[in-house]
């Protein structure tokens, strides 16, 4: 079945309406690397000094997962960059620039790649 988005040609004024779009999602998503570089430096932080002891969480994951809201897959994923984060020294740096995506494409503690 032939698909009816690859002959459509938006008008000028729909382009430029859709070269905003694409110019907001690519602003957003540098935000986003940022804010996900810094979230990995607060983490590790929070694993580094012992503080997460003091919460009544169980582990890094679970205080990740239950103060962002997130699935534990993504808590496993983001603990797991935080406690390794020496490793990876220029990473949040990185991140912050919107030059990478280190965060999607790192090993999870289970061995697969990224959050999902």
């Amino acid at each position: 079945m032939p698909s009816s988005a690859t002959g459509f040609v938006p008008s000028a004024p729909r382009a430029a309406q859709l070269e905003a779009c694409f110019e907001e999602l690519s602003e957003l998503a540098g935000k986003r690397n940022a804010i996900d570089g810094r979230i990995v430096e607060i983490v590790a932080e929070i694993d580094r000094d012992g503080l997460w002891g003091a919460t009544g969480a169980r582990s890094i994951p679970a205080l990740v997962a239950w103060k962002l809201g997130l699935s534990s897959k993504n808590a496993k994923t983001i603990a797991a960059i935080a406690h390794r984060l020496d490793e990876f020294p220029a990473a949040p740096e990185l991140s912050a620039r919107a030059d990478c995506h280190w965060i999607k494409s790192a090993p999870s503690p289970t061995g697969s790649h990224g959050i999902r």
